[in-house]
Protein backbone atom coordinates (compact mmCIF):
# COMPACT_ATOMS: atom_id res chain seq x y z
CA UNK A 1 0.00 0.00 0.00
CA UNK A 2 1.47 3.49 -0.81
CA UNK A 3 0.57 6.45 0.64
CA UNK A 4 1.17 10.50 -0.43
CA UNK A 5 5.00 10.77 -0.86
CA UNK A 6 7.65 13.49 0.20
CA UNK A 7 11.08 12.70 -0.92
CA UNK A 8 13.54 13.49 1.86
CA UNK A 9 17.50 13.15 1.35
CA UNK A 10 19.22 10.61 3.98
CA UNK A 11 22.22 9.28 4.02
CA UNK A 12 22.68 5.77 5.66
CA UNK A 13 25.92 5.00 7.45
CA UNK A 14 28.30 1.58 6.45
CA UNK A 15 29.89 0.97 9.26
CA UNK A 16 33.80 0.54 8.35
CA UNK A 17 34.99 -3.17 9.86
CA UNK A 18 38.15 -3.17 10.15
CA UNK A 19 40.36 -6.67 10.65
CA UNK A 20 43.45 -7.18 12.70
CA UNK A 21 45.64 -9.40 12.08
CA UNK A 22 48.51 -11.49 14.85
CA UNK A 23 51.85 -11.78 13.23
CA UNK A 24 54.93 -14.72 14.51
CA UNK A 25 58.06 -16.18 13.85
CA UNK A 26 58.82 -19.89 12.47
CA UNK A 27 61.14 -21.61 14.66
CA UNK A 28 64.38 -23.00 12.72
CA UNK A 29 64.56 -26.15 11.24
CA UNK A 30 67.67 -28.69 10.43
CA UNK A 31 67.87 -30.58 7.39
CA UNK A 32 68.28 -34.66 7.82
CA UNK A 33 71.71 -35.83 7.57
CA UNK A 34 73.23 -32.33 7.33
CA UNK A 35 75.79 -31.41 9.48
CA UNK A 36 75.05 -30.22 12.87
CA UNK A 37 74.69 -26.56 13.14
CA UNK A 38 74.26 -24.49 16.01
CA UNK A 39 70.33 -23.50 16.27
CA UNK A 40 69.05 -20.70 17.39
CA UNK A 41 66.20 -21.00 19.60
CA UNK A 42 63.31 -18.57 18.23
CA UNK A 43 61.82 -15.48 20.73
CA UNK A 44 58.41 -16.33 22.32
CA UNK A 45 55.72 -14.63 20.02
CA UNK A 46 54.14 -11.83 21.85
CA UNK A 47 50.21 -12.01 21.52
CA UNK A 48 48.72 -8.70 20.85
CA UNK A 49 45.04 -8.85 21.35
CA UNK A 50 42.70 -7.82 18.68
CA UNK A 51 41.73 -4.20 19.21
CA UNK A 52 38.56 -3.69 20.83
CA UNK A 53 36.49 -0.55 19.31
CA UNK A 54 35.37 1.58 21.63
CA UNK A 55 31.75 1.44 22.46
CA UNK A 56 29.73 4.02 20.74
CA UNK A 57 27.27 5.72 23.28
CA UNK A 58 24.56 8.25 21.89
CA UNK A 59 23.51 10.72 24.28
CA UNK A 60 20.16 12.73 23.13
CA UNK A 61 17.91 15.66 25.25
CA UNK A 62 14.97 16.43 25.09
CA UNK A 63 12.96 18.73 26.79
CA UNK A 64 10.15 16.42 28.00
CA UNK A 65 9.60 12.56 29.13
CA UNK A 66 5.92 11.79 26.74
CA UNK A 67 4.84 8.99 28.53
CA UNK A 68 5.12 6.84 31.10
CA UNK A 69 4.15 3.35 30.13
CA UNK A 70 6.06 1.42 27.26
CA UNK A 71 2.35 -0.66 27.24
CA UNK A 72 1.47 0.17 23.50
CA UNK A 73 -2.08 -0.52 24.62
CA UNK A 74 -2.26 1.80 27.46
CA UNK A 75 -0.14 4.48 26.10
CA UNK A 76 -1.64 7.99 25.13
CA UNK A 77 1.26 9.28 24.21
CA UNK A 78 4.96 7.88 22.14
CA UNK A 79 8.65 8.99 22.40
CA UNK A 80 11.63 7.76 20.82
CA UNK A 81 12.82 5.11 23.05
CA UNK A 82 9.11 3.09 22.17
CA UNK A 83 10.29 2.86 18.78
CA UNK A 84 13.26 1.82 19.76
CA UNK A 85 12.58 -0.88 21.97
CA UNK A 86 9.78 -2.14 19.26
CA UNK A 87 9.21 -3.39 15.79
CA UNK A 88 5.76 -3.73 14.02
CA UNK A 89 4.33 -5.64 10.85
CA UNK A 90 4.76 -2.75 8.82
CA UNK A 91 6.83 0.46 8.81
CA UNK A 92 6.94 4.04 6.90
CA UNK A 93 9.76 4.51 5.06
CA UNK A 94 11.65 7.80 4.07
CA UNK A 95 9.79 8.49 1.19
CA UNK A 96 6.09 8.09 3.34
CA UNK A 97 5.76 4.49 1.54
CA UNK A 98 4.69 1.40 3.87
CA UNK A 99 7.18 -0.92 3.60
CA UNK A 100 7.68 -4.84 4.70
CA UNK A 101 8.82 -4.93 8.74
CA UNK A 102 7.76 -7.97 10.66
CA UNK A 103 6.20 -9.47 8.17
CA UNK A 104 7.85 -9.92 5.02
CA UNK A 105 5.06 -9.86 2.15
CA UNK A 106 1.20 -9.78 2.45
CA UNK A 107 -1.86 -9.88 0.11
CA UNK A 108 -5.65 -8.43 0.40
CA UNK A 109 -8.43 -10.26 -1.18
CA UNK A 110 -10.08 -8.63 -3.92
CA UNK A 111 -13.27 -7.73 -1.71
CA UNK A 112 -10.69 -6.01 0.70
CA UNK A 113 -12.11 -7.96 3.81
CA UNK A 114 -8.87 -10.42 3.98
CA UNK A 115 -5.72 -9.37 4.57
CA UNK A 116 -2.75 -12.79 4.78
CA UNK A 117 0.45 -11.34 6.39
CA UNK A 118 3.11 -13.39 5.95
CA UNK A 119 5.79 -13.33 9.01
CA UNK A 120 9.76 -12.98 9.23
CA UNK A 121 11.50 -16.31 10.45
CA UNK A 122 13.72 -16.45 13.12
CA UNK A 123 12.71 -13.07 14.64
CA UNK A 124 12.57 -13.41 18.65
CA UNK A 125 11.98 -10.99 21.75
CA UNK A 126 14.67 -10.13 24.01
CA UNK A 127 12.78 -11.92 26.74
CA UNK A 128 13.72 -15.43 24.05
CA UNK A 129 10.04 -15.89 23.35
CA UNK A 130 9.52 -16.15 19.67
CA UNK A 131 7.60 -13.79 17.43
CA UNK A 132 4.98 -15.68 15.45
CA UNK A 133 1.44 -15.57 14.40
CA UNK A 134 0.38 -16.70 17.82
CA UNK A 135 1.61 -13.37 19.30
CA UNK A 136 0.09 -11.44 16.37
CA UNK A 137 -3.40 -12.93 16.97
CA UNK A 138 -3.03 -11.88 20.71
CA UNK A 139 -1.48 -8.71 20.09
CA UNK A 140 -4.02 -7.71 18.03
CA UNK A 141 -7.18 -8.76 20.56
CA UNK A 142 -5.45 -6.44 23.12
CA UNK A 143 -5.43 -4.01 21.08
CA UNK A 144 -9.02 -4.11 20.59
CA UNK A 145 -10.24 -4.66 23.91
CA UNK A 146 -11.25 -2.60 27.11
CA UNK A 147 -7.90 -2.11 27.93
CA UNK A 148 -6.76 -0.43 24.96
CA UNK A 149 -6.55 3.36 24.90
CA UNK A 150 -6.48 2.85 20.50
CA UNK A 151 -9.04 0.35 20.05
CA UNK A 152 -10.48 2.32 17.24
CA UNK A 153 -7.79 1.71 15.29
CA UNK A 154 -8.31 -1.96 14.97
CA UNK A 155 -11.99 -1.84 15.04
CA UNK A 156 -12.95 -3.63 11.68
CA UNK A 157 -11.04 -6.39 12.99
CA UNK A 158 -13.29 -9.78 13.58
CA UNK A 159 -10.81 -12.31 13.57
CA UNK A 160 -7.58 -12.96 13.46
CA UNK A 161 -6.72 -16.52 11.95
CA UNK A 162 -3.61 -18.79 12.88
CA UNK A 163 -2.87 -20.58 9.65
CA UNK A 164 0.69 -21.46 10.54
CA UNK A 165 3.80 -20.33 13.02
CA UNK A 166 4.45 -17.93 10.38
CA UNK A 167 0.49 -17.16 8.55
CA UNK A 168 -1.98 -14.43 10.13
CA UNK A 169 -4.99 -14.13 8.49
CA UNK A 170 -6.72 -10.54 9.26
CA UNK A 171 -10.85 -10.84 8.71
CA UNK A 172 -11.93 -7.59 7.98
CA UNK A 173 -15.97 -6.49 8.66
CA UNK A 174 -15.40 -4.56 6.04
CA UNK A 175 -12.40 -2.75 3.37
CA UNK A 176 -10.55 -0.79 6.26
CA UNK A 177 -7.99 1.62 4.18
CA UNK A 178 -6.22 2.79 7.37
CA UNK A 179 -5.31 -0.35 8.67
CA UNK A 180 -1.90 -0.73 7.00
CA UNK A 181 -1.29 2.96 7.98
CA UNK A 182 -2.20 2.39 11.46
CA UNK A 183 0.06 -0.68 11.79
CA UNK A 184 3.31 1.26 11.00
CA UNK A 185 3.01 3.75 13.47
CA UNK A 186 3.59 3.87 17.46
CA UNK A 187 0.21 1.93 18.18
CA UNK A 188 1.55 -0.53 15.68
CA UNK A 189 4.33 -1.81 17.53
CA UNK A 190 4.32 -5.54 18.93
CA UNK A 191 5.07 -6.02 22.29
CA UNK A 192 6.24 -10.26 24.04
CA UNK A 193 3.24 -12.21 25.19
CA UNK A 194 4.96 -13.86 27.38
CA UNK A 195 6.42 -10.81 29.14
CA UNK A 196 3.15 -8.91 29.10
CA UNK A 197 1.28 -11.78 30.96
CA UNK A 198 4.34 -12.23 33.60
CA UNK A 199 5.01 -8.86 34.32
CA UNK A 200 1.83 -7.52 34.73
CA UNK A 201 1.17 -4.18 36.26
CA UNK A 202 5.24 -4.44 35.99
CA UNK A 203 4.94 -4.59 32.26
CA UNK A 204 4.96 -0.45 31.37
CA UNK A 205 8.35 0.21 32.73
CA UNK A 206 9.58 -3.32 31.66
CA UNK A 207 8.64 -3.81 27.98
CA UNK A 208 10.00 -6.30 25.80
CA UNK A 209 10.22 -6.16 22.34
CA UNK A 210 11.88 -7.51 19.08
CA UNK A 211 13.38 -4.00 18.12
CA UNK A 212 17.11 -2.97 17.89
CA UNK A 213 17.25 -1.39 21.95
CA UNK A 214 16.89 -3.07 25.40
CA UNK A 215 16.01 -0.90 27.97
CA UNK A 216 17.98 -1.14 30.39
CA UNK A 217 17.11 2.25 33.37
CA UNK A 218 14.83 4.30 33.31
CA UNK A 219 14.65 7.25 36.17
CA UNK A 220 11.35 8.95 35.55
CA UNK A 221 11.62 12.47 34.40
CA UNK A 222 15.32 12.25 34.41
CA UNK A 223 16.53 9.68 32.13
CA UNK A 224 16.45 6.39 29.87
CA UNK A 225 19.13 4.14 29.41
CA UNK A 226 18.89 1.25 26.39
CA UNK A 227 21.27 -0.97 25.42
CA UNK A 228 21.66 -2.77 21.29
CA UNK A 229 19.88 -6.27 21.00
CA UNK A 230 23.00 -8.64 20.20
CA UNK A 231 20.33 -11.25 18.15
CA UNK A 232 18.82 -8.30 16.00
CA UNK A 233 19.05 -9.07 12.67
CA UNK A 234 15.58 -8.54 11.00
CA UNK A 235 15.65 -4.54 10.07
CA UNK A 236 13.38 -3.83 7.23
CA UNK A 237 15.17 -4.27 3.46
CA UNK A 238 14.80 -0.47 2.47
CA UNK A 239 17.00 0.10 5.18
CA UNK A 240 19.90 -1.97 3.62
CA UNK A 241 21.15 -2.62 7.46
CA UNK A 242 22.28 -5.95 8.43
CA UNK A 243 22.85 -7.34 11.92
CA UNK A 244 22.49 -5.50 15.36
CA UNK A 245 22.08 -1.28 15.92
CA UNK A 246 25.37 0.50 15.10
CA UNK A 247 25.58 2.63 18.65
CA UNK A 248 26.32 0.15 21.51
CA UNK A 249 24.12 2.44 24.22
CA UNK A 250 21.48 5.28 23.81
CA UNK A 251 21.35 7.57 26.90
CA UNK A 252 17.79 9.07 26.95
CA UNK A 253 18.19 12.36 29.24
CA UNK A 254 15.38 14.53 30.15
CA UNK A 255 16.57 18.24 30.40
CA UNK A 256 13.94 20.98 30.20
CA UNK A 257 15.94 24.06 30.07
CA UNK A 258 17.10 24.91 26.87
CA UNK A 259 20.34 26.75 28.25
CA UNK A 260 21.24 23.78 29.97
CA UNK A 261 20.83 21.81 27.48
CA UNK A 262 23.13 23.27 25.00
CA UNK A 263 25.72 24.17 27.74
CA UNK A 264 25.72 19.98 27.63
CA UNK A 265 25.56 19.87 23.54
CA UNK A 266 28.94 21.85 23.51
CA UNK A 267 30.62 20.54 26.68
CA UNK A 268 30.05 17.01 24.74
CA UNK A 269 28.22 15.48 27.18
CA UNK A 270 24.84 15.50 24.80
CA UNK A 271 25.40 14.78 21.35
CA UNK A 272 21.75 15.05 20.04
CA UNK A 273 19.41 17.97 20.65
CA UNK A 274 15.47 16.90 19.97
CA UNK A 275 13.41 19.60 19.70
CA UNK A 276 15.73 22.43 18.96
CA UNK A 277 16.23 25.71 21.29
CA UNK A 278 14.63 27.93 18.11
CA UNK A 279 16.83 30.78 19.28
CA UNK A 280 19.97 29.20 19.29
CA UNK A 281 19.70 27.65 15.98
CA UNK A 282 21.63 30.09 13.74
CA UNK A 283 24.61 30.01 15.93
CA UNK A 284 25.05 26.19 15.02
CA UNK A 285 24.45 26.69 11.59
CA UNK A 286 27.32 26.79 9.68
CA UNK A 287 29.62 25.49 12.63
CA UNK A 288 31.79 22.95 11.13
CA UNK A 289 31.18 21.25 14.64
CA UNK A 290 27.68 20.83 14.63
CA UNK A 291 25.22 20.07 11.99
CA UNK A 292 21.25 21.21 12.03
CA UNK A 293 18.81 18.30 11.05
CA UNK A 294 15.47 19.53 9.70
CA UNK A 295 12.35 17.51 8.40
CA UNK A 296 8.50 18.61 7.77
CA UNK A 297 6.91 17.55 11.19
CA UNK A 298 3.14 16.82 12.09
CA UNK A 299 3.52 18.95 15.48
CA UNK A 300 0.79 21.50 15.26
CA UNK A 301 0.62 24.08 18.54
CA UNK A 302 -2.65 25.66 19.02
CA UNK A 303 -4.77 27.43 21.74
CA UNK A 304 -7.26 25.16 22.96
CA UNK A 305 -10.74 26.91 24.38
CA UNK A 306 -13.09 24.79 26.61
CA UNK A 307 -16.15 25.25 24.53
CA UNK A 308 -18.14 24.78 28.14
CA UNK A 309 -16.49 27.77 29.80
CA UNK A 310 -19.38 30.51 29.77
CA UNK A 311 -16.55 33.07 29.11
CA UNK A 312 -15.84 31.49 25.86
CA UNK A 313 -18.87 29.10 25.23
CA UNK A 314 -20.44 31.20 22.16
CA UNK A 315 -18.66 30.51 19.13
CA UNK A 316 -17.98 33.61 18.11
CA UNK A 317 -15.52 34.42 21.33
CA UNK A 318 -13.64 31.78 20.65
CA UNK A 319 -13.36 32.32 16.71
CA UNK A 320 -12.61 35.91 17.53
CA UNK A 321 -9.24 34.52 19.66
CA UNK A 322 -8.49 33.02 16.38
CA UNK A 323 -8.60 36.17 14.45
CA UNK A 324 -6.40 37.56 17.30
CA UNK A 325 -3.53 35.61 16.89
CA UNK A 326 -0.64 36.99 14.40
CA UNK A 327 0.98 33.70 13.04
CA UNK A 328 2.93 35.14 10.40
CA UNK A 329 4.91 37.67 13.50
CA UNK A 330 5.09 34.32 15.77
CA UNK A 331 6.99 32.15 12.70
CA UNK A 332 9.00 35.68 11.82
CA UNK A 333 10.20 36.34 15.72
CA UNK A 334 10.28 33.12 17.43
CA UNK A 335 10.70 30.62 14.65
CA UNK A 336 13.03 32.38 12.58
CA UNK A 337 10.74 31.67 9.67
CA UNK A 338 11.18 27.93 9.89
CA UNK A 339 8.00 26.13 9.92
CA UNK A 340 4.46 27.27 8.80
CA UNK A 341 2.07 29.67 10.18
CA UNK A 342 -1.27 27.49 11.05
CA UNK A 343 -4.93 28.04 10.97
CA UNK A 344 -6.24 24.25 10.49
CA UNK A 345 -6.16 21.30 12.41
CA UNK A 346 -3.64 19.14 10.28
CA UNK A 347 -0.78 18.95 9.06
CA UNK A 348 -0.43 20.63 5.44
CA UNK A 349 1.29 17.85 3.73
CA UNK A 350 -1.89 15.94 5.13
CA UNK A 351 -4.23 15.40 1.88
CA UNK A 352 -6.99 15.94 4.43
CA UNK A 353 -5.57 19.55 5.13
CA UNK A 354 -6.49 20.31 1.43
CA UNK A 355 -8.69 23.36 1.25
CA UNK A 356 -9.73 24.43 4.81
CA UNK A 357 -8.20 26.83 5.50
CA UNK A 358 -10.70 28.83 3.43
CA UNK A 359 -12.84 28.72 6.02
CA UNK A 360 -10.41 29.39 9.05
CA UNK A 361 -10.16 32.23 11.00
CA UNK A 362 -6.80 34.17 10.22
CA UNK A 363 -5.02 37.15 11.61
CA UNK A 364 -7.69 39.68 11.47
CA UNK A 365 -7.82 41.94 14.87
CA UNK A 366 -10.55 44.02 13.56
CA UNK A 367 -12.51 41.14 12.73
CA UNK A 368 -11.77 39.99 16.83
CA UNK A 369 -13.01 43.10 17.91
CA UNK A 370 -16.52 42.84 16.19
CA UNK A 371 -17.35 39.23 17.30
CA UNK A 372 -16.13 40.55 20.90
CA UNK A 373 -18.69 43.54 20.86
CA UNK A 374 -21.54 41.26 18.93
CA UNK A 375 -21.25 38.99 22.02
CA UNK A 376 -22.03 41.60 24.39
CA UNK A 377 -18.45 42.08 25.61
CA UNK A 378 -17.50 46.35 25.82
CA UNK A 379 -13.77 47.75 26.62
CA UNK A 380 -12.91 48.82 29.68
CA UNK A 381 -10.80 51.78 30.81
CA UNK A 382 -7.62 49.07 31.72
CA UNK A 383 -8.26 48.16 28.35
CA UNK A 384 -9.47 44.64 29.37
CA UNK A 385 -12.89 43.86 28.07
CA UNK A 386 -16.38 43.77 30.63
CA UNK A 387 -19.53 41.62 30.27
CA UNK A 388 -22.56 44.28 29.03
CA UNK A 389 -24.95 41.79 28.17
CA UNK A 390 -22.72 38.31 27.57
CA UNK A 391 -25.25 35.45 27.69
CA UNK A 392 -24.40 33.35 31.04
CA UNK A 393 -21.71 36.10 32.04
CA UNK A 394 -23.22 38.43 34.97
CA UNK A 395 -22.63 42.11 33.79
CA UNK A 396 -19.46 43.80 34.89
CA UNK A 397 -17.13 40.30 34.66
CA UNK A 398 -14.06 41.28 33.42
CA UNK A 399 -12.68 39.09 30.44
CA UNK A 400 -9.96 37.29 32.95
CA UNK A 401 -8.96 33.42 32.21
CA UNK A 402 -6.45 31.24 33.27
CA UNK A 403 -4.13 30.26 30.55
CA UNK A 404 -2.33 26.58 31.14
CA UNK A 405 0.47 25.60 29.11
CA UNK A 406 3.98 23.64 29.45
CA UNK A 407 6.85 24.34 31.70
CA UNK A 408 9.22 24.69 29.23
CA UNK A 409 11.14 27.62 27.28
CA UNK A 410 9.56 27.35 23.78
CA UNK A 411 5.87 27.07 25.15
CA UNK A 412 6.87 29.99 27.77
CA UNK A 413 7.95 32.22 24.47
CA UNK A 414 4.50 31.15 22.87
CA UNK A 415 2.39 32.14 25.54
CA UNK A 416 3.89 35.14 26.09
CA UNK A 417 3.72 35.84 22.25
CA UNK A 418 0.37 35.20 22.09
CA UNK A 419 -0.77 36.54 25.65
CA UNK A 420 0.07 40.13 24.56
CA UNK A 421 -1.63 39.66 21.23
CA UNK A 422 -4.93 38.22 23.26
CA UNK A 423 -4.43 41.96 25.61
CA UNK A 424 -4.28 43.54 22.44
CA UNK A 425 -8.43 42.80 22.07
CA UNK A 426 -8.97 43.05 25.51
CA UNK A 427 -8.39 39.43 27.07
CA UNK A 428 -6.50 39.25 29.98
CA UNK A 429 -4.89 35.64 29.93
CA UNK A 430 -2.80 34.55 33.37
CA UNK A 431 -0.28 31.67 32.26
CA UNK A 432 0.14 28.98 33.96
CA UNK A 433 3.08 26.90 33.88
CA UNK A 434 3.18 23.11 34.47
CA UNK A 435 5.54 20.40 34.08
CA UNK A 436 3.82 17.42 31.52
CA UNK A 437 2.65 15.25 33.98
CA UNK A 438 0.88 17.94 36.07
CA UNK A 439 -0.53 19.56 32.62
CA UNK A 440 -1.76 16.28 31.88
CA UNK A 441 -3.41 15.60 35.11
CA UNK A 442 -5.09 18.70 35.43
CA UNK A 443 -5.86 18.12 31.86
CA UNK A 444 -8.11 15.01 32.91
CA UNK A 445 -9.38 16.40 35.78
CA UNK A 446 -11.00 18.98 33.87
CA UNK A 447 -12.35 23.11 34.33
CA UNK A 448 -9.62 24.38 32.07
CA UNK A 449 -10.62 27.87 30.71
CA UNK A 450 -7.94 28.38 27.91
CA UNK A 451 -4.99 26.31 27.20
CA UNK A 452 -1.87 26.65 24.95
CA UNK A 453 -0.96 23.51 23.85
CA UNK A 454 0.61 21.28 21.03
CA UNK A 455 0.32 17.73 19.39
CA UNK A 456 2.22 15.69 17.17
CA UNK A 457 0.94 13.17 15.25
CA UNK A 458 0.24 12.49 10.56
CA UNK A 459 -3.18 10.73 10.93
CA UNK A 460 -6.65 12.22 10.51
CA UNK A 461 -7.62 10.40 13.66
CA UNK A 462 -6.50 13.39 15.42
CA UNK A 463 -9.88 14.93 15.22
CA UNK A 464 -12.33 12.29 17.14
CA UNK A 465 -9.41 11.42 19.53
CA UNK A 466 -9.65 15.23 20.66
CA UNK A 467 -13.54 16.13 19.88
CA UNK A 468 -15.45 12.83 19.31
CA UNK A 469 -18.13 12.75 22.20
CA UNK A 470 -16.90 9.14 22.65
CA UNK A 471 -13.60 10.51 24.20
CA UNK A 472 -15.75 12.73 27.06
CA UNK A 473 -14.14 13.97 29.30
CA UNK A 474 -9.83 12.98 28.32
CA UNK A 475 -8.95 13.19 25.70
CA UNK A 476 -11.55 15.54 24.38
CA UNK A 477 -10.72 17.67 27.28
CA UNK A 478 -12.41 20.85 25.45
CA UNK A 479 -15.55 19.38 26.03
CA UNK A 480 -16.88 19.61 21.96
CA UNK A 481 -19.88 16.92 21.86
CA UNK A 482 -21.93 16.68 18.55
CA UNK A 483 -23.80 13.17 17.41
CA UNK A 484 -23.59 14.99 13.49
CA UNK A 485 -19.56 15.63 13.83
CA UNK A 486 -19.37 11.84 15.35
CA UNK A 487 -21.03 10.45 12.71
CA UNK A 488 -18.51 12.27 10.36
CA UNK A 489 -15.58 10.83 12.23
CA UNK A 490 -17.52 7.59 12.02
CA UNK A 491 -17.87 7.39 8.19
CA UNK A 492 -15.05 8.97 7.17
CA UNK A 493 -12.98 6.16 9.39
CA UNK A 494 -15.34 2.67 8.95
CA UNK A 495 -17.75 3.48 6.09
CA UNK A 496 -15.05 3.82 2.84
CA UNK A 497 -13.62 1.36 0.49
CA UNK A 498 -10.45 3.64 -0.50
CA UNK A 499 -7.93 5.49 1.16
CA UNK A 500 -9.12 8.82 -1.31
CA UNK A 501 -12.55 8.39 0.00
CA UNK A 502 -11.49 8.44 3.70
CA UNK A 503 -9.12 11.56 3.14
CA UNK A 504 -12.14 13.25 1.06
CA UNK A 505 -14.99 12.36 4.41
CA UNK A 506 -11.94 13.77 6.72
CA UNK A 507 -11.75 16.84 4.99
CA UNK A 508 -15.67 17.83 5.15
CA UNK A 509 -15.45 16.49 9.05
CA UNK A 510 -12.50 18.90 9.62
CA UNK A 511 -14.51 22.20 8.14
CA UNK A 512 -17.45 21.14 10.04
CA UNK A 513 -15.32 20.76 13.50
CA UNK A 514 -14.34 25.07 12.30
CA UNK A 515 -17.33 26.02 11.38
CA UNK A 516 -19.05 24.60 13.92
CA UNK A 517 -16.62 24.44 16.98
CA UNK A 518 -13.39 25.99 16.70
CA UNK A 519 -12.28 24.57 19.83
CA UNK A 520 -8.68 25.42 18.96
CA UNK A 521 -6.99 28.47 17.47
CA UNK A 522 -4.01 26.64 15.62
CA UNK A 523 -0.84 29.22 15.05
CA UNK A 524 1.90 27.11 13.68
CA UNK A 525 3.30 24.05 12.61
CA UNK A 526 6.79 23.47 13.44
CA UNK A 527 9.32 21.33 11.62
CA UNK A 528 11.58 18.46 13.05
CA UNK A 529 14.77 20.52 13.71
CA UNK A 530 17.85 18.83 15.96
CA UNK A 531 20.53 19.93 16.32
CA UNK A 532 23.66 17.18 16.18
CA UNK A 533 27.05 16.89 17.12
CA UNK A 534 28.96 16.62 13.19
CA UNK A 535 30.00 12.90 13.93
CA UNK A 536 26.73 11.95 14.46
CA UNK A 537 24.82 10.62 11.47
CA UNK A 538 20.98 10.11 11.53
CA UNK A 539 18.20 9.89 9.00
CA UNK A 540 14.70 10.89 9.83
CA UNK A 541 11.17 10.03 8.51
CA UNK A 542 8.93 12.92 7.00
CA UNK A 543 6.03 13.77 9.52
CA UNK A 544 7.47 11.68 11.87
CA UNK A 545 11.28 12.75 12.87
CA UNK A 546 12.11 10.34 15.13
CA UNK A 547 9.56 8.19 15.43
CA UNK A 548 10.62 5.32 13.40
CA UNK A 549 12.57 2.03 14.89
CA UNK A 550 14.72 2.23 11.69
CA UNK A 551 15.78 5.79 12.94
CA UNK A 552 17.55 4.20 15.53
CA UNK A 553 18.88 0.96 14.40
CA UNK A 554 20.82 3.04 11.26
CA UNK A 555 22.14 5.99 13.20
CA UNK A 556 26.25 5.99 13.69
CA UNK A 557 28.54 8.05 15.62
CA UNK A 558 32.06 8.62 14.44
CA UNK A 559 34.00 10.41 17.17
Amino acid sequence: MKINAWKLLSAFIVLAMVGTGLGGCAPATTTPGAPPTTVVTAPTATLVPPTVAPEKVLTIAIPNQYTDTFDIAAMVYAMEPTNMIYDGLVVMDTDYHIQPGLAESWEVSADGKLVTFHLKKGVKFTDGSPFNADVVKWWVELMISDKSMVAYMYKPIKEVEVVDDYTAVFHLEKPYPALFWYLSGAWGLIMSKEAYMSEGDNYPTHPVGTGPFILQEWVQNDHLILVKNPDYNWAPAWTEHTGPAIIDKIVYRIISEDATRLVELEAGNVDLLLDAPWREIPTYQGNPDYKVISTPDATIYFIGMNVTEPLVVDLRTRQAIGYAIDRDLIKETLFINLGEAKTTYLASQMASDKGVAAIAPGYDPVKAADLLKQVGWEMGEDGILVAKNVTGVPAGTKFEVSYWTYNEDESKRMAEATQKMLSDVGIKANIQLMDKSTYDGKLEEGGCQIILRKYTWDGEDILPWFHAAYNLPYPNYLGVNDPVLDKMFDDAEYAVATWDERENAFIEAHKYLIQTWYPWAPFYQRPAVWIARSYVSITTIPLRAGMSTEVWSTADINK
